[in-house]
């Protein structure tokens, strides 16, 4: 009885024990054009209606039954690629795809195929944005931005008027994790958060996922941005880059040997700081950003291929001399992909990342300091997948980081400065994740994805941890939320180096899903739970530098989510038109946040200035999209509901949380006027933010100023949020035999099309001896002009 079902579990992992030979096909979809793998290519055998998808680097496997099979391989905006393959051994087979011909009706030309894979993939809460689109939607001063264009779709909202940090179904600003080539970038941001880190022209692919996140990502409750530098142009030299009115960019990239390894150099820098001096109140101000992106790829041969790409961007700010901010993110990856057999793929990366800001002071040549802090992040990621079939696929991996916080260092920036230096003490920690899963289709029609992540995070030194008199950081007195007092006696506790002295494990399990009504409508359901044991803390929402990261410790718990979806997925047209509605409930623990009165600039008992909470979001999102034919673009609506409730704060009673927006809609529409020609809009809806209010003004015996008193947390909202851009783009495109040789466009935009003036934040002031409020608001018309280059 043992032996029948140790059997049938095997027949469950592996298919069916058919006598009839089994072969696999396998290879790489690249682009034909540059050579640049293809991400999410599909490949489908109609006669036997299955099919698969390419990894993250272009690489498929396919075991079918011995025969003879017409293979289709598509991907949006390319032309369908059909072949006819006799199987009857493993057959390796890379496939070029072409660019689709440009086409001005609605009526799709016989090599394009529109798949449906939104529908039969068993995947949800995860949506794609070809950069080509991206590059067509309005954005603020004409910049291309990945970002801002995620920001638009349904369950991701902004962090503020024109801000690139972003906020996904309830979670906090740091509940994002933002990978580039597997690197965390831990600030994605420019110009106190205007503008993302990620310059559109160096970028191939990126997927935003919102829910049912596999197994392979952890360390963010919220979502994860996934992110794909280009690999550079193994077929030929080219250039593309663009002027406009904040910066310009130069993104140069070729084989170094022919179809076996390639480059690619990308850099942008802003230049508006040079306008300043033309400004008497401007002349001293220095602002600038800059970025650049490196990447070098060689096929050793068939089966081993290394990569090597890195990110270095920076921002600084300053006021005639006086005051200035400077942060930015610097990452490295090296990548080796191993092909151990057609079934068997394995990556190894090892990943380096670094955050850092300073902020300087300088009154006088003997007053001046340099405060700064940084976290690096080494790890060392191996991770694989085993195709056993169509229908059964495996991923497995380990991951191993080394963190280091440095929360606060004091510097002169002078020699006849008289601040000393000092610093705070460095915080160590290790994190070990192991992770699996398993893809199993059962018939036709049925699909599941089940996996887990086990994650072991310890503090590590050398370090040091505080001891407090009541054994807890905080007290409650009189209603108020304070700071404990040291224990004199015995104030530190000391851990020597490498020293293991606090651990969390957090089992993450994670399930997929997916049920085929029809060829064209499917219901998928989800559930994922997450731990978090980094926290952002900072006191404002703009990136300018002004905050750190902390780990978990002996005080500050790891943050946990768990969130299930269930949604209805239907296409339209051929699949021209697809269409999802999902709704998701989500429980956050332990959430971090700042008490009344927190102090946290150069403090080291940070523990002592945040307080546990928790949290709560649900909502249904609404998205309809259309990705062929002249006319492009979507429609995305959301109904969301998103609270916390943390310890002593509210009266202990649930508060709506700042960016709790009930309504939430936006449309997005490019229409291709002529060969030549198009233009594109967005509009964006939303409720207005919640803020807390001022209740009572009253003035203290013997004091000459009035104070203000709160009402509870983030009872009132700002006026609801709404505006419209739109973009004109004259195209020149490369045609042969013609006088054009290069490709190039003018865009024109629009910000803020009718000149709404959104709040932005509030001031409480007197007038007359008569409180008024005033409304503070950053952008109304903004008008710009790019223009843009390829040869």
């Amino acid at each position: 009885m043992k032996k029948l079902f140790s059997f049938s579990i095997l027949i469950l992992l592996f298919g069916s024990a058919s006598a009839q030979n089994k072969f696999t096909l396998s290879g790489k979809i690249t682009d034909a054009k540059n050579g640049e793998e293809l991400i999410g290519a599909s490949i489908s055998v109609p006669k036997l209606k299955t099919g698969a998808t390419t990894n993250a680097y272009g690489f498929y496997s396919l075991t079918l039954p011995e025969g003879s099979y017409e293979v289709e391989f598509s991907y949006i905006g390319y032309e369908l690629n059909k072949k006819t393959i006799v199987l009857n051994k493993n057959v390796s087979l890379n496939i070029e795809l072409s660019e689709s011909k440009k086409q001005l009706n609605e009526v799709l030309i016989k090599t394009d195929k529109v798949n449906n894979d939104n529908v039969t993939q068993n995947k949800m809460s995860v949506v794609k944005i070809d950069v080509k689109q991206v590059k067509k939607i309005p954005i603020l001063l004409g910049e291309v931005d990945i970002i801002k264009a995620i920001q638009l779709l349904p369950g991701i909202q902004a962090a503020g008027d024109g801000s690139s940090n972003f906020i996904v179904r309830g979670g906090n600003i740091d509940h994002n994790l933002v990978q580039l080539d597997e690197a965390v970038v831990y600030n994605p941001s420019h110009v106190l958060g205007f503008f993302s880190t990620f310059n559109g022209d160096a970028i191939k692919d990126f997927e935003i996922y919102k829910g049912g996140i596999p197994s392979q990502f952890g360390g963010r409750l919220a979502s994860v941005l996934d992110v794909h530098m280009k690999d550079g142009n193994n077929k030929k030299f080219a250039a593309t880059g663009g002027i406009g009115v904040l910066s310009s960019r130069l993104t140069l990239e070729g084989p170094i040997v022919k179809d076996k390894s390639s480059f690619l150099i990308s850099g942008r820098r802003s230049y508006f700081d040079i306008f300043f001096p033309i400004s008497s109140e401007l002349d001293g101000v220095k602002a600038y950003f800059g970025d650049l992106n490196l990447k070098l790829n060689y096929t050793l041969n068939e089966r081993n291929k290394l990569y090597l790409s890195g990110y270095f961007g920076r921002d600084v700010l300053g006021f005639a001399g006086f005051a200035g901010f400077g942060w930015g993110n610097s990452t490295g990856t090296l990548r080796w992909n191993h092909l151990v057999n057609s079934k068997f793929f394995i990556n190894t990366s090892l990943v380096y990342s670094r955050y850092s800001y300073n902020f300087d002071i300088n009154l006088s040549d003997n007053l001046n300091f340099q405060r700064s802090n940084y976290i690096d992040d080494l790890n060392l990621k191996v991770d694989g997948s085993y195709f056993v079939s169509a229908k059964s696929s495996f991923k497995f991996g380990v991951k191993l980081n080394h963190f280091v916080f440095l929360p606060g260092k004091l510097d002169p920036i002078t020699q006849n400065s008289i601040v000393t230096s000092r610093a705070l003490p460095e915080k160590k920690a290790i994190q070990q994740d192991f992770f699996a899963s398993h893809s199993y289709k059962i018939g036709s029609r049925f699909s599941t994805e089940y996996g887990a992540r086990v994650s072991v995070f310890s503090n590590m030194g050398a370090g040091r941890s505080i001891n407090y008199l009541n054994g807890s950081p905080t007290y409650l007195e009189n209603g108020f939320i304070k700071e404990s007092p040291k224990d004199e006696n015995n104030p530190y506790t000391n851990y020597k180096n490498n020293e293991i002295y606090n651990t969390n494990v957090g089992f993450e399990p994670r399930v997929n899903l997916s049920y085929l009504l029809n060829s064209t409508s499917s219901i998928k359901a989800s559930y994922n739970r997450m731990f978090q044991y980094m926290h952002l803390i900072q006191n404002i929402t703009a990136s300018t530098g002004q905050e750190f990261w902390t780990p978990t410790d002996n005080y500050i718990k790891p943050q946990m989510a768990d969130q299930v979806a269930l949604g209805y997925f239907k296409n339209f047209m051929e699949n021209v038109i697809e269409f999802s509605a999902e709704a998701y409930y989500k429980k956050m623990n332990n959430t971090i946040e700042l008490r009344d009165g927190a102090d946290i600039q150069f403090n080291e008992a940070i523990e002592a200035q945040v307080v546990a909470g928790e949290g709560r979001a649900y909502g249904l999102e609404l998205f309809a999209r259309k990705q062929t034919g002249k006319t492009t673009g979507w429609i995305a609506y959301t109904l969301a509901k998103s609270e916390r409730r943390a310890n002593n704060v509210n009266n202990n009673e649930w508060y709506s949380f700042r960016f709790d927006r009930t309504h939430y809609l936006t449309v997005v529409v490019n229409h291709q006027l002529s060969e030549r020609i198009s233009i594109s809009g967005n509009f964006i809806y939303a409720t207005g933010e919640a803020f807390t209010q001022a209740s009572q003004r009253y003035q203290l015996f013997g004091s000459t100023q009035p104070s203000i008193f709160y009402s509870a947390r983030n009872n009132a909202r700002f006026p609801a949020y709404h505006r419209a851009d739109i973009s004109l783009t004259l195209s020149r495109k490369k045609i042969p035999g013609k006088v054009y040789k290069n490709e190039s466009d003018w865009v024109f935009s629009l910000y803020n099309l009718y000149g709404r003036k959104n709040a932005f934040t509030l001031s409480y002031d007197t007038l007359d001896n008569v409180p008024v409020i005033y409304k503070w608001y950053l952008f109304t018309f903004v008008p710009s002009i790019t223009y843009n280059f390829k040869f």
